[in-house]
Parts: C-alpha cells; sequence; structure tokens
C-alpha cells in the first residue's frame, strides 16, 4: 500500500464516528441481546445460534456451525482473491447460573462478560449492516468468525480448529475484544497456565491441603525465573476446604508462566514437575499437575505493514495505543504464521466480574478504528 492509498483512508476514517452514529443504537441492541445468553467456556451453543441467525439475516454466505461450535460466515468484496478473518470469542468465563441481567444508564451497560467478550461479538453480528450502510466494501472477502471453547481450559480450541481446517486461505485476521480501546496486541508470549491439585489421604495424614498448597506457593517463589527472557509467574487463583474448622482434603492452585522464550517455559514447568514430584513424596499426599492452556511465543515486529497502518489509523481517531504488545489471542494464528493483530472497542472494568461493564460512547471510535483497520489490511493484502 502507498501513502497516496493510506492517505485516503485516514481522511475517511476521520468522518467515520459521525457516519457510525446511526448504528449505535442496534449495535447497543445486539450487545445486550447477546449479554443476556449465558455462554460459559463448552457451553455457548445458544450464543453462537444467535450469531448465525443473525449472519443468515443479512444474507451472508455460507452461514454454518461447524463441528466444535464456531459460527461463520462469508462476506463478499469485489474480487475475493484474498481472505480478511475477523473473529471475537463467544464464551465467557461466567457459569449459566450467574444472572445475566444487562443494566443500561446513559453512560454504561452493566453485564457479566459484557466486556469479554459480548460486545466483540455484537459488532460480528453488526458489522455487515454498518458496512452496507456506509457504502464500504472491501476487495478482499471477509471472513467473520464467532469462536467457541477459548477461555481457559477451552485452549482457543475453537479458533485452532478453524485454522487447521479451514477452505480459505487466511491472508491476515483481527481479534476484537472488547476493552481497551487502545489495545494493539501483535505477538503472543510462550505460557503455560496450570492447576495444582493437593488431595490428603485422610487415613494416613491429618494436614489441610491448604498447608501443602501453602508449602508449594512458597517453594514457586524461590524459583528463578530469567529476567533477560521477561519470564514471570502469576498466581491467578486458589480454592480448597469444606469448611473453616475441618482440614481441608482437596485444594487447587491456578497460576500462569510465561515468557518471550519457549524454552525457558518448557524448563521451568519441568523443574516445577520435580519439586511436585519431590514433594509429593510424602505419606498420603497426592499431587497432580493439570494442563489449562499453553501458547507459543511470535507473532509481528513492529514495523510490519499492519501493525504500523493500524497505528496509523489510532492515531487520526486519537487513539494512544497502550505499551502492552503481547496477548494470548495471537498465539494460534502464530502457529500458523498467519499475521493478525488483537483490538480493542471501548473502555471498562471489573472485567470477570459480576459487575462487569463497558462504557458506551467511546464505542463509536472503537468501530471507527476497526474499520479502518480492515481497509488499511484490505489494502495491503492487495498490493
Amino acid at each position: 500500500m502507498n501513502n497516496i492509498d493510506i492517505e485516503k483512508i485516514i481522511s475517511r476514517v476521520h468522518s467515520l464516528p459521525g457516519e457510525l452514529v446511526p448504528f449505535r443504537e442496534m449495535l447497543l441492541a445486539n450487545v445486550v441481546m447477546i449479554s443476556e445468553i449465558p455462554a460459559p467456556t463448552f457451553g455457548e451453543q445458544e450464543r453462537i445460534s444467535f450469531l448465525e441467525q443473525r449472519f443468515n439475516e443479512y444474507g451472508l454466505m455460507n452461514c454454518c456451525t461447524d463441528e466444535v461450535g464456531n459460527a461463520q460466515a462469508i462476506l463478499p468484496g469485489t474480487d475475493n482473491l484474498q481472505a480478511i478473518l475477523l473473529t471475537a470469542h463467544a464464551d465467557t468465563p461466567f457459569p449459566a447460573s450467574e444472572n445475566h441481567t444487562c443494566t443500561v444508564d446513559v453512560k454504561k451497560i452493566y453485564c457479566p462478560g459484557v466486556a469479554d467478550n459480548s460486545l466483540g461479538l455484537a459488532l460480528l453480528a453488526t458489522l455487515p449492516t454498518i458496512l452496507e450502510g456506509l457504502g464500504i466494501r472491501l476487495q478482499s472477502k471477509l471472513l467473520l468468525l464467532g469462536t467457541s471453547r477459548s477461555l481457559d481450559q477451552g485452549n482457543q480450541c475453537g479458533i485452532r480448529f478453524f485454522l487447521t481446517n479451514s477452505r480459505y486461505p487466511v491472508k491476515s485476521a483481527i481479534v476484537v475484544e472488547g476493552i481497551p480501546l487502545g489495545r494493539l496486541h501483535y505477538r503472543s508470549m510462550a505460557s503455560f497456565g496450570g492447576m495444582i491439585s493437593c488431595n490428603i489421604d485422610r487415613k494416613v495424614n491429618h494436614k489441610s491441603a491448604i498447608e501443602i498448597l501453602n508449602q508449594i506457593i512458597y517453594q514457586l517463589g524461590r524459583l528463578t525465573l530469567p529476567v533477560e527472557s521477561h519470564t514471570d509467574l502469576v498466581l491467578g487463583a486458589v480454592s480448597g476446604g469444606a469448611s473453616y474448622k475441618i482440614p481441608a482434603r482437596h485444594a487447587q492452585l491456578k497460576f500462569q508462566l510465561r515468557s518471550d522464550d519457549d524454552q525457558v517455559v518448557i524448563d521451568v514447568t519441568g523443574q516445577i514437575n520435580s519439586m511436585l514430584e519431590e514433594m509429593g513424596k510424602e505419606q498420603g499426599v497426592s499431587l497432580h499437575l493439570e494442563d489449562i492452556a499453553r501458547t507459543q511465543a511470535g507473532g509481528l515486529d513492529s514495523s510490519h505493514p499492519i501493525v504500523a497502518k493500524t497505528r496509523q489509523v489510532m492515531t487520526a481517531l486519537g487513539i494512544q495505543p497502550q505499551k502492552s504488545i503481547y496477548s494470548p489471542i495471537i498465539t494460534s494464528y502464530v502457529e500458523h504464521e498467519i499475521p493478525a493483530i488483537g483490538l480493542g472497542l471501548t473502555y471498562g472494568d471489573n472485567i470477570h466480574y459480576g459487575d462487569e461493564y463497558i462504557e458506551i460512547d467511546p464505542i463509536i471510535t472503537g468501530i471507527a478504528q476497526l474499520i479502518g483497520a480492515l481497509m488499511a489490511i484490505d489494502g495491503a493484502c492487495h498490493d
């Protein structure tokens, strides 16, 4: 793409926020309807069906749900020589039993999962109508994909299945997340997400499983992590026990190890396994390390045309890109050597808590950013 082409795109991007106002209520209606459909990982079927219904209502091509529950459709381009993938995950970390009723005021929408990722999915459901209303048609075909089984033990199964089995070679991809606006992710760190389970045989050991877990946490804190590869160990969640007055028989610790270097993750994971094997020699103590999710290091350089042009679009809209360039959402594309970026649509907070919310007003700017990025990537695909 030459400078004249990007200048034309930037000129159009400047006008997009005003042009998008008529589509605001349609998008917000889709946000509320999608948010109120529970979609725990491995239980996204009803939400996926809603998205496929929206695809069919618009008349998109090849609307279907695949073997692992991804909803997909094609918005044809003018020449269809290349394919751009636009995707958002359908699942949330909340159980179906959680109250999914939305609360909407003049500035915010509150609902479990609304930021991660009901807004992203609503954008997929609404974008074909928006593009038609704006008179924007890409040269490339646009593959729209709502993915299943993305979070935690889903381990990005949905997108991995699609990329492995798609009939359409994907030239580039954009991953849409609800928040935050300013997200520009284009690299993935190597990571290992694990759950350590401790079980006590009460017949031979009267310790609490939580006591053993505390010893494990202490030993994890003593691990030497290479600074040069930005290696970090995050202790994410602890659970266990049945009562304050009875020693816990079972306890679990969830953690994530991440690094710029795949081999460092392998080596440190080996150290953790060795530590657990040694501690598990205590009579009546059973320790088990279970995989939750793994990611591979890699991605794009900051000078890659997709990254550079997207940054220009964001700057034109007054969006300051965040400093962090890493996200696990990129790892599936790294595995398939597909250039990909991750973008956010608005601001919000309390993510993964019951009072999770998104801000309404910045959404228009977020959509303008996404459309500008699509236009820039479409131009780059045809250079």
